[in-house]
């Protein structure tokens, strides 16, 4: 185990952040990987490097991910007083 995996402890002094933990994970991923391709190729299993590979490349994708133009230029969501006024708009519509 390295040195990373000991900050996952949910239990005083080492409270981190579900994030923070997940990163540690991708760390400690990441080594595992960097210490399988020193290996020679016949000591690994093909199905475990696939694996360890498509999960490094989900947590990067999830921990790096930034928002596009589109993601924060787009369509605010519907606040809850316009909600109401339409649901209001709505039912008086209904019951005239």
């Amino acid at each position: 185990m390295s040195h990373h995996l000991k900050f996952l402890s949910t239990h005083p002094p080492f409270r981190v952040n579900d994030l923070s933990k997940v990163d540690l994970i991708r760390r400690e991923l990441r080594a595992i990987i960097e210490h399988q391709d020193r290996l020679d190729t016949m000591d690994t299993e093909i199905g475990l490097d696939n694996a360890l590979y498509e999960v490094l490349e989900i947590l990067d994708g999830y921990l790096d991910w930034e928002p596009s133009d589109e993601d924060i230029l787009g369509e605010p969501p519907m606040t809850a007083d316009e909600m109401h006024s339409a649901a209001w708009a709505e039912h008086q519509a209904a019951h005239s």
